[in-house]
């Protein structure tokens, strides 16, 4: 991508000062506008995507040509919201690079767990006496005869309330992603497995048909312990293949927020199976968490983090007549604020007043957050206006959308 990138040309300045009253509105736009040209990048709507993810050199390459999981698709369907569909994808791949590093493996959509498998494990568990009870066409209905369901019987209770007390649906998703290494001609050899197994943190239930919706929050222990038994049957499924039986597998179990959560859910454990290995021996526990900021939560995992945010708030309350708060969403890695995504919601009034109030939040953000990771949107509803990026202790970037 080609950004534009000049220094600001100080006539302009100059001009403005010149300027008198009844023409300063316009030149303050013609100088807003020339800062833009001279000091921030301008991104066409269809390269915003490239502008934020093709930077990194954290990147795997793919397989080319590329090729689609048989099972694409299902991860934005099963998860609750879109938060917890980011944060799992992303996290998976983070957790994959630290066993098939980015510069020795070549990234593939997983081709062993098709769609069908994943409705199968999705689906419930079927006891012997459940199966000795249905006919042929309910076997052939609930798809009865692979049994392959990890979430937990009913055993042949009705009661949604009864069910949601003693056997809620734990399991949301499973994602496959394979990993593989390439010779000096370049030839390509599958070597590894990643499974990402998404587990509910809420039950959802209806005890009438088009009823109110009901929830019950679940034990994040018991949810880990119950994603740590999946994962191990997953290994014995997949083992089963001789095929698969050399290839190294990664397990890692993310715990998803509720549906009305503006944060993502957690990677909680992880576990690394070597070739040939038929057990998981034991899992380690991941140190991040994902909190809104600023909250009562965020004060218990770090004070001065949670304090930083409130001062950067009332900054944005010195610029913004009508500012309420921002939004942030920290991720904290063994108690220290790794990254942080911002939001700042404007009602756009003028290109010129949204440039200037973006020129004032990335000066905020040089001089917040010391040593963070940062990316600010500045927008109304759903458009996006301006980005501001800053890695680390870096300055921070500007880009304005076209």
């Amino acid at each position: 991508m080609k950004f534009k990138s000049l220094l600001l040309a100080v006539g302009t300045l100059l001009m403005l000062a010149a300027c008198d009253g009844a023409n300063e509105a316009e030149i303050t736009e013609q100088m807003n506008d020339a800062s833009l040209e001279n000091e921030v990048s301008n991104v066409q709507p269809e390269e915003q995507d490239e502008m934020l993810t093709s930077s990194s050199e954290a990147f795997y390459r793919s397989v080319v040509p590329y090729e689609l999981s048989p099972a694409r698709g299902l991860t934005s369907a099963n998860l609750v919201s879109s938060y917890n569909v980011e944060e799992f994808e992303k996290g998976l791949l983070s957790i994959s690079q630290n066993v098939f590093p980015t510069d020795e493996y070549v990234f593939r959509e997983g081709q062993i767990i098709s769609e069908e498998m994943v409705r199968g494990y999705l689906s419930r568990q079927y006891t012997s006496e459940e199966l000795e009870n249905m006919d042929e066409s309910e076997l052939v209905n609930s798809d009865a005869f692979s049994n392959l369901g990890l979430n937990p019987s009913t055993n042949g209770e009705t009661d949604p309330e009864v069910i949601a007390e003693e056997a809620p649906l734990y399991l949301s998703h499973i994602l496959e992603q394979n990993y593989l290494s390439e010779d000096e001609e370049g030839n390509l050899q599958f070597d590894g497995i990643t499974i990402g197994l998404a587990m509910n943190s809420v039950h959802y239930y209806q005890t009438e048909e088009y009823g109110q919706t009901k929830e019950r929050a679940l034990d994040p222990e018991v949810v880990r312990e119950k994603g740590e038994e999946m994962a191990a049957e997953i290994l014995t499924r997949i083992r089963a293949n001789e095929q698969y039986a050399d290839k190294e597998i990664v397990f890692a179990i993310f715990i998803q927020s509720g549906d009305t959560d503006i944060v993502p859910g957690n990677f909680v454990a992880e576990a690394v199976v070597p070739p040939g290995g038929n057990t998981i021996e034991s899992f380690s526990d991941i140190e991040t968490e994902n909190i809104l900021l600023p909250s009562d939560e965020a004060a218990e995992i770090s004070q001065e983090a949670n304090s930083e945010y409130q001062n950067f708030n009332r900054d944005l309350s010195s610029y913004f007549d009508s500012f309420t708060t921002s939004v942030g969403r920290g991720k904290f890695n063994s108690g220290t604020l790794e990254s942080l995504t911002v939001e700042i919601p404007i009602e756009y009034n003028s290109r010129s007043e949204m440039i200037g109030m973006s020129q004032f939040v990335r000066d905020l953000v040089n001089e917040h957050f010391t040593g963070t990771d940062i990316e600010v949107e500045i927008k109304d509803k759903n458009q996006v206006y301006s980005v501001i990026t800053r890695q680390g202790e870096n300055e921070a970037n500007l880009y304005i959308f076209e």
